[in-house]
């Protein structure tokens, strides 16, 4: 078990090393090179938004920045199984009492998203939001004026198109990015591309400190939900509605990220927009008092619908291959082609009938298959796709469904199609599927 104890107060950290992990909340530097920092500026964000943040709201960011330290520091490789680690989590908040209840729930959501074991006591005197003397002192600011609604802008083509759709039936989204170092230049052109300028909010909550750091960044959509429920919960005080809304925009199959094959049920299972783990954080937000409804309008809905529904629109193609589906694109600046993403990708093209202009570092799969060392993912999905079988028992190996039998069920026909998406695609390219 790793021990993490975190710090608001600069004087209050240890000048000398000790068994603990310090971190410096919202700090600019690691003060000491046993210390670690994050979130500075997610807090320079928090005083952007022209109205003060609620405490619930602030210390969903002070756990999310902690979470995403913690995930960093601590490397995967250097646990008995390779994979899973234990935190325990010692956070000083804003208002602890309100957390404390929540401590179950919070922990059990991380551990379905990460699948590490997490353990959190609160204490007193974390970070207060803002006071409205520092918000006011802003120039650059988020024009809550212009924004009726808070969508997750990820520089992906799924977020992409949401954004498109939003524009299209007459919202005005925020545009909340959690831009990690090579994402922001990619999401800053893609935005520039949308038909209309949107509010824009990007964060990056730099994890910094002088050990190794883990690449495996499980926990990467907590911090970006809770980066989002803070804008989400200011454009509802703004507007005077009961909730705001945050959209989380990811196509039916890559929410439910079903394992291809068995040995892939833990480190190759992702479940950053799983239902299950969307569920658990809107609970989060309601027993926090957080107005915040969150949603996945394309949980339904696979890639290839996706890109179909703007297949006619003028120089789409040019606009999605903009875009960025590889979770590996920041190696080479280039996207792979063969990885499980880019693989979904390249059908929702061929599925929609589109031009797919991206440069992918591997163009060819019939040349992929010959490399040993590369072709894991292609012949996961082979696999999976002659395999077949019960697909419900299939996705549920992801994670739990909704009890209700027609929920459920169209939970397993979106995986249905988005298989039968990839099927038809690696036919096409010869591919005995």
């Amino acid at each position: 078990m790793t021990r993490f104890v975190f710090h608001i107060d600069r004087k209050a950290i240890p000048a000398e090393p000790d068994d603990d992990v310090h971190v410096w909340l919202y700090g600019p530097s690691p003060p000491y090179e046993h210390v670690g920092t994050v979130g500075a500026r997610a807090y320079d964000a928090a005083t952007r938004l022209s109205l003060q943040p609620s405490r619930a709201a602030m210390d969903l960011l002070s756990i999310a920045m902690a979470v995403t330290a913690a995930d960093t520091f601590i490397l995967r490789a250097d646990e008995p199984d390779g994979w899973r680690r234990t935190f325990e989590m010692h956070l000083p908040l804003s208002d602890p009492d309100a957390w404390t209840p929540l401590k179950p729930l919070l922990e059990s959501t991380l551990r379905f998203l990460s699948s590490d074991i997490w353990h959190f006591e609160f204490t007193r005197g974390g970070m207060d939001p803002p006071s409205m003397s520092e918000i006011r002192s802003r120039n650059r600011v988020v024009n809550l004026a212009n924004v009726d609604c808070v969508s997750l802008f990820s520089g992906g083509l799924d977020s992409a198109i949401g954004a498109l759709d939003l524009l299209g039936r007459g919202s005005r989204p925020l545009l909340v990015s959690h831009a990690s170092k090579g994402d922001a230049d990619k999401q800053d052109i893609i935005a520039g591309l949308l038909p209309s300028a949107c509010e824009r909010m990007s964060v990056n909550s730099y994890p910094t400190w002088a050990g190794a750091d883990d690449d495996s960044q499980r926990t990467r959509s907590f911090q970006f939900l809770a980066l989002g429920a803070m804008g989400a919960e200011a454009v509802a005080r703004y507007r005077g509605f009961e909730k705001g809304n945050l959209f989380v925009c990811e196509n039916g199959l890559i929410a439910l990220n079903p394992p291809l094959t068995p040995r892939r049920m833990g480190s190759h299972s992702t479940r950053t927009a799983h239902p299950h783990f969307l569920d658990s954080f809107q609970a989060l937000l309601d027993g926090a008092g957080i107005p915040v409804d969150v949603s996945n309008p394309y949980k339904h809905v696979t890639k290839g619908e996706m890109t179909a529904s703007h297949a006619a629109r003028d120089q789409f193609s040019d606009f999605a291959t903009e875009t960025v589906s590889c979770g590996k694109w920041k190696r080479r600046n280039q996207q792979c082609g063969r990885c499980v993403p880019c693989l979904i990708r390249r059908a929702s093209f061929h599925a929609a009938g589109v031009h797919d202009g991206t440069d992918y570092q591997y163009p060819d799969l019939h040349a992929v298959m010959t490399d040993e060392g590369g072709r894991d993912d292609l012949i996961a999905v082979q696999a999976a796709l002659v395999r077949g079988g019960d697909m419900e028992r299939y996705v549920m190996n992801a994670g739990p469904l909704p009890l209700a039998a027609q929920d459920r069920q169209r939970y397993i026909d979106v995986a249905v199609r988005g298989m039968e998406e990839l099927r038809r695609y690696l036919a096409s390219e010869g591919f005995a599927v």
